[in-house]
């Protein structure tokens, strides 16, 4: 949850688009919905499941928004870890400690990576390709966390379509009343 804050105050930025990416999607669901149950409509408990739904899907397409800046942090992280090394000789080799150390004062400098990545061990990397390494990796953990969040919302939408679903009623006016067989009564019957 800090991570959401910390987003909000470093990328509002991120926070709009995830909000309009969000109202987006529920608009898109909602109107397929409707459009593929004609003859219900959407009752109290729907909008209320709806509701809930926009605030889980909101927090998710925010953080993914987040890990989206980080992703185009890129240069920067290469060219600050450049930087701290630069002093080091060339055929130093990192350890797990330096690469930490390394990680910690980028957080520093860019707060929203460390709300993502926490951990770090480049052992055996050289000043002179440190900073390449961890910027991939920093991309493909990017990576990774994009996909699980954008699965979590896939799960969300389906899981909350179907709730919305169960929780329309039929429209009264357009219901047809089932046809009542007339028997025809005949008095010599007895």
């Amino acid at each position: 949850m800090s991570a959401f804050f910390n987003i909000l105050s470093h990328s509002i930025g991120s926070l709009f688009l995830g909000i309009l990416i969000t109202l987006s999607g529920m608009t898109l669901t909602l109107f397929i919905i409707k459009s593929w149950h004609k003859n219900k409509h959407f009752t109290t408990l729907s909008f209320l499941i709806a509701g809930i739904l926009f605030l889980i899907l909101s927090f998710h397409s925010v953080i993914i928004c987040g890990a989206v800046t980080i992703k185009g942090y890129g240069n920067e992280v290469e060219r600050f870890i450049n930087s701290y090394v630069s002093l080091l000789p060339n055929d130093y080799v990192i350890t797990q400690e330096d690469s930490q150390s390394i990680l910690e004062n980028l957080n520093k400098e860019l707060p929203l990576v460390g709300h993502y990545v926490n951990w770090a061990d480049f052992y055996g990397h050289t000043p002179g390709d440190i900073a390449h390494a961890m910027n991939k990796k920093l991309q493909s953990f990017m990576n990774e966390y994009i996909l699980k969040h954008s699965l979590f919302i896939l799960a969300f939408v389906v899981l909350g379509a179907f709730l919305i679903i169960k929780t329309m009623e039929s429209s009264r006016a357009g219901r047809r009343q089932p046809l009542r067989s007339a028997r025809t009564k005949h008095y010599d019957d007895f």
